[in-house]
């Protein structure tokens, strides 16, 4: 068995009502004034005032920014770090999906640490000296699992490209995972979200920088993936299915933060900032061709994916095995509504150089189950499209 490092620093506080409790990690953390970061639309619901109700009824001082943008633009970030540094705040809580998430992480390292956002993406000149404030986050999505890893992923509107900013000092101190918060997703929410789950569960498992332990929490995340997601996307008020996808999110991401990704995630982050496909619909629209292409890389992990789909797998060779979990990621897909080509989301096959150029440059590419070329980028966009 090879050697590897399992790192998971944030502790995960899991239960219906949790979020509102917000309060006792702020005074675990020593917090004398909260800096909130959420959006419009959580901002303006009856879960986010419970929490900052919460915060007010227990003597917690806080300052409420709600000005994020989804897949957050470098400027955004700045202003959201401008903010934070006048508010006088020492620690920071995020409630929302990734991008209000991202967005927190960005801030309190930008409140301790000179320059802008820019200065420390992928190839910058600055590199984090100084530990962030204190970040808790409170997922209200289910799929990103950004409450729970060290990634910050930022779009760079200069360049046209999303990159991210990593750092094991940016995972949250605290993930308060509450199933209420999730029962007012929209359908295409649910769906993306958890589509974006699967895929790190997927990439993290048939990575070649996988290890026993990131194997055995991708593959709990992939059957909670196939028994859970069609219905949290069907019945929205069902809390065994949406706390069954907030699970399949934390431990998914946890996965790949020690497994690693790979060329579904180098794709979509490419074609994310040439055409602005969110995440994880670019992800879930990605998921089946790359995996066609992977298949012939790791048999056995692809075939024990569709076994872990639900798919039935005896009697069929392992070849036969492998593409079935193809078939069963089309299948969910279809179930889920989900865009079946790039086309139907303002993907141009005039844009296919510049997304095969990002690609190539994405750091995990190294670790995908086969080696990809940009040819084999280029044909994988064409299928898709």
């Amino acid at each position: 068995m090879k050697d590897f490092v399992f790192k998971m620093p944030a502790r995960v506080i899991f239960g219906e009502g949790a979020a509102a409790r917000l309060y006792e990690v702020c005074r675990s953390l020593g917090a004398g004034k909260v800096f909130v970061v959420s959006d419009k639309i959580i901002g303006a619901t009856a879960e986010f005032q419970k929490i900052l109700d919460g915060l007010s009824g227990h003597g917690i001082a806080f300052e409420v920014y709600t000005d994020t943008l989804p897949e957050p633009p470098a400027p955004a970030v700045d202003a959201a770090a401008e903010a934070l540094r006048a508010s006088g705040c020492d620690m920071v809580a995020a409630v929302g999906g990734g991008s209000p998430i991202d967005t927190a992480k960005a801030v309190a390292m930008l409140a301790t640490n000179p320059g802008q956002i820019k200065d420390y993406l992928f190839g910058g000149t600055k590199t984090i000296l100084n530990p962030p404030l204190p970040l808790a986050a409170i997922p209200t999505t289910a799929g990103s699992g950004s409450e729970v890893t060290g990634a910050s992923v930022i779009e760079d509107v200069e360049r046209h490209v999303k990159l991210s900013v990593t750092h094991d000092s940016l995972i949250p101190r605290f993930a308060i995972v509450d199933p209420l918060l999730h029962r007012s997703m929209p359908g295409p929410v649910t769906a993306a979200t958890g589509m974006d789950a699967l895929t790190h569960a997927v990439e993290a498992y048939t990575s070649l920088n996988a290890n026993p332990m990131s194997d055995a929490l991708a593959r709990q995340t992939i059957r909670l993936v196939g028994e859970n997601l069609r219905t949290a996307f069907s019945n929205p008020a069902d809390l065994t299915a949406r706390g069954n996808m907030a699970l399949a999110s934390v431990m998914g991401a946890a996965s790949f933060v020690n497994g690693g990704l790979g060329a579904v995630h180098g794709i979509s982050q490419s074609m994310g900032g040439v055409a602005h496909v969110s995440q994880g619909v670019g992800n879930a629209l990605l998921l089946p061709y790359v995996m066609e292409r992977n298949c012939v890389g790791s048999l056995k992990k692809f075939a024990d994916i569709a076994a872990f789909l639900g798919e039935r797998t005896d009697g069929l060779s392992l070849r036969e095995a492998a593409e079935r979990s193809v078939q069963a990621v089309r299948s969910l897909g279809r179930d889920l509504q989900i865009p079946a080509a790039l086309r139907e989301v303002g993907v141009t096959r005039e844009m296919f150089p510049e997304i095969i150029a990002g690609t190539m440059s994405y750091r995990m590419l190294a670790i995908n189950p086969c080696v990809l070329t940009g040819k084999d980028v280029g044909a994988i966009l064409e299928a898709a499209y």
